[in-house]
């Protein structure tokens, strides 16, 4: 699937680098105008709208000013009604069809923030309001469009998305063209390309720009080397990375080559996750962690049980290792995945029952793995690595074991919420 996205991004004409300036009323533009929040409406949320019966009337006909400052205060100040500001939202979104509404209704449910993710329906919204001149909806659906998220992964599409939004007064996504080009991931690498996108998103002051076009330049002077794990000591190696191309999470956390692949496919892709389903708890723990993100769109419960399965099992794992660096990976995997979990602890600590049912699984997982994954992840064997002189897997006593997974279950155990 990469492959033929690269095929088809190296055959299609360069674009003419185009950026202009932040537009403050990028998120509301559409149809030649912005919209503008309603001031008579925007100090009020689901809860409290009733108070005000001009607003509510207005809101209930599905008026887009007074429906998105209704949402937009509803999503910040009392997060647990998210789910009653995306419904306000589609009913908008239904009357009005103003493409801000659908820009916003679009992002909450394609960014797992506060709402259970529907891809699909993100990616319709947001295809609606970009194709009506939204730049804010154009980004973030080149996002989704990269990530395989609600619709087949498109490159191509995504790089033109990029370009209409930095051209129209989203200047940031000159900075994502900038990475896609430096990267050479999901679109053949590109460096002159990359710089210029960067150069362009500079001239307006586009944070971060100039920083990061002058690491680009500076490649060669960037050593920047990862570890690459193994369960074979002959087969661990440091791997020379730059600035771009560099992994999304450092290889010797678990991030190793054949993972890496599997990260990598299409978020919606079924033959991964269906393989994850049925594979994942025979093998390394982050493909539980892999698990748990594929199943987030889809079983919100499953998925939230399955992350704390591997954070329980992550942290039994890393306290085997005799380097205690190795403890640090749990934070890693943790920004890896709850990009996509977000919304699943917005809301606070998971019910007891959640985390029993986590217990339970854990419990049928083998006891003496040998978690490779993560025992190099510390400083002295990226040395080691380095130097030539990996030596064999370094773990705590045998008779140690079922006390440190016995102390990880506690941990898992203490999390969950009081009745």
């Amino acid at each position: 699937m990469i492959l033929f996205a690269f095929l088809l991004v190296a055959a299609t004409p360069n674009s003419t680098i185009t950026v202009s300036p932040d537009d403050p009323t990028a998120q509301f533009k559409g149809d030649g105008t912005a919209l503008q929040f309603d001031p008579t409406c925007r100090d009020y949320t689901v809860d409290t709208l009733p108070s005000n019966p001009d607003c509510a009337a207005r809101v209930a006909n599905g008026e887009a000013a007074p429906s998105l400052a209704i949402a937009a205060t509803t999503l910040f100040s009392l997060p647990a009604k998210s789910n009653d500001a995306v419904r306000l939202l589609e009913r908008s979104a239904a009357v009005s069809d103003n493409p801000a509404v659908h820009y916003m209704l679009g992002s909450i449910l394609g960014m797992a923030e506060s709402v259970q993710p529907n891809y699909a329906l993100a990616v319709q919204h947001l295809g609606i309001a970009a194709d009506r001149g939204n730049p804010a909806a154009a980004d973030l659906l080149a996002s989704l469009m990269i990530q395989g998220k609600g619709a087949p992964r498109d490159v191509p599409r995504a790089i033109k998305l990029y370009e209409k939004a930095a051209a129209n007064g989203f200047p940031s996504a000159a900075i994502s063209l900038g990475k896609i080009y430096l990267a050479g991931k999901v679109a053949p690498k590109d460096e002159a390309r990359g710089l210029a996108w960067l150069d362009a998103a500079a001239s307006v002051n586009v944070r971060s720009a100039a920083q990061l076009a002058a690491l680009g330049r500076g490649q060669d002077r960037i050593n920047n080397f990862q570890l690459i794990p193994s369960p074979d000591p002959a087969k661990v190696k440091a791997v020379r990375y730059g600035t771009f191309d560099n992994p999304d999470i450092p290889p010797n956390f678990g991030f190793d080559l054949a993972f890496q692949a599997v990260y990598n496919a299409p978020y919606d892709d079924l033959t991964t996750l269906e393989w994850l389903e049925k594979n994942s708890t025979n093998l390394p723990t982050p493909y539980l962690y892999e698990l748990s993100r594929r199943l987030a769109a889809r079983d919100s419960a499953r998925s939230l049980t399955t992350y704390l399965v591997a954070r329980a099992r992550m942290t039994y794992d890393a306290s085997r290792c005799t380097d205690s660096a190795s403890l640090e990976s749990i934070r890693a995997w943790d920004m890896l995945v709850l990009r996509d979990l977000r919304f699943l602890v917005a809301t606070g600590r998971p019910s007891r029952a959640i985390v029993e049912v986590a217990l339970a699984e854990e419990e049928k997982l083998p006891l003496d793995t040998q978690p490779w994954w993560v025992c190099r992840s510390g400083m002295a064997e990226m040395n080691n690595a380095m130097n030539d002189k990996v030596s064999p897997l370094r773990l705590k006593p045998a008779s140690l074991w079922i006390e440190l997974r016995n102390a990880a279950r506690a941990q898992l155990s203490t999390i969950a919420a009081t009745p």
